[in-house]
């Protein structure tokens, strides 16, 4: 993990809050002088104000931000330092400055820390002349476990971490994806829809305009019928997934193209496949109509799909030729996307008409 990384982590974990009274607990041992040594007011009262300052210091390591954790430590090595001199089971406050030392600092710092501390400890057994084995033993041998503690326990929670920020990261990944998606699938559907409509209201018009009411009427119910359509098409595009099947639509989609005015033939010798490859395909041909419908000065189109066991190829070819150079828009960027995404790769081709050659790959299962 780089600085920035523990930095981050550092302003963002404290130690659990379960753990932390668990541990805190340990500290009871501050107190086993109580029972070895005469009692005293004197000795009572300052060991009971060490105690508290020391369970505010702990208190304030659990959630301390990185910008006062060295404060922290130096006030709790202070503390330690201090207390040693009323009661000598203080030496356990040395443990926990270890401790935090290596939860919150960089491994370098954590071993500087600790001798930082072990200087502390030995300088309070010669200031107070705590030469004997149950000050200087229970104080060092603590002291040096709980830092490798430390630096184990920040290990672990910088793992998990990670872990969360990458969990959050993928699924906003799959959040934008899903909206592209949607975006994507909303303008290939609505866009040849809203086409059709418009083609077809323009004719009823016209048909009504020269008192022709029957066929008006017929034109106006394939409105409805193709708005119906839309509607349902759209609740599939939110849930993505689509329930008629390539052959429908394909059907549906030369029965537009023929009530454009265009000459068509489709030609799907494709294998099944699976439901997200069919959607996709679905997708791409529509677009390609809607293009036709709306741009194309041909009046043949030939749709044909082949496919191998590794692959499916789509191709859709209009005889308009195109006027000046192609400007990809929402639609054939929208489509350019989708393939990349599935992993295949999407040719135009300028002459002799217009053609749009899409190779997907096909997994060996499908």
């Amino acid at each position: 993990m780089n600085h920035s990384q523990q930095d981050d982590f550092k302003s963002v974990y404290t130690i659990s809050s379960p753990w932390s009274w668990i541990s805190y607990m340990f500290s009871a041992f501050y107190f086993f002088s109580f029972f070895s040594i005469p009692l005293t007011t004197q000795f009572v009262l300052a060991s009971l104000l060490f105690y508290g300052c020391f369970t505010g210091a702990y208190i304030r390591l659990t959630r301390c931000p990185k910008n006062q954790v060295l404060i922290m430590l130096v006030c709790m090595l202070a503390l330690g330092i201090m207390a040693s001199g009323v009661n000598p089971s203080a030496g356990v406050i040395f443990g926990y400055t270890t401790f935090f030392a290596g939860f919150y600092l960089s491994r370098a710092k954590a071993i500087v820390a600790l001798l930082l501390v072990c200087a502390g400890l030995f300088f309070s057994a010669y200031i107070y002349d705590l030469w004997v084995a149950y000050y200087i033993f229970p104080s060092l041998i603590p002291s040096i476990s709980l830092s490798f503690l430390g630096l184990y326990v920040q290990s672990i929670n910088q793992q998990e971490y990670r872990e969360a920020k990458n969990t959050a990261e993928k699924q906003q990944l799959i959040q934008i994806a899903e909206r592209e998606r949607i975006a994507r699938d909303l303008h290939d559907t609505l866009g040849h829809t809203l086409s059709s409509i418009a083609l077809k209201s323009q004719l009823a018009k016209k048909l009504g305009d020269k008192g022709q009411l029957n066929q008006a009427l017929n034109e106006i119910d394939q409105v409805a019928n193709i708005a119906s359509e839309a509607l349902s098409e759209v609740r599939q595009v939110i849930t993505g997934y689509r329930t008629k099947g390539l052959p429908y639509q394909l059907d549906n989609l030369q029965e537009k193209l023929i009530a454009a005015g265009f000459d068509v033939n489709i030609a799907n010798k494709a294998a099944s496949t699976d439901t997200k490859i069919e959607a996709a395909v679905i997708l791409m041909i529509t677009e390609c109509v809607t293009n036709i419908v709306r741009h194309s000065s041909g009046n043949k189109v030939n749709i044909s799909l082949t496919s191998t066991k590794k692959s499916l190829s789509v191709v859709v070819q209009d005889n308009g030729q195109p006027q000046g150079s192609i400007q990809k828009g929402y639609g054939l960027t929208g489509m350019s996307e989708r393939v990349q995404a599935l992993g295949g790769t999407m040719k135009i081709i300028t002459t002799d008409g217009f053609t749009i050659h899409t190779n997907l790959p096909v997994s060996p299962h499908d």
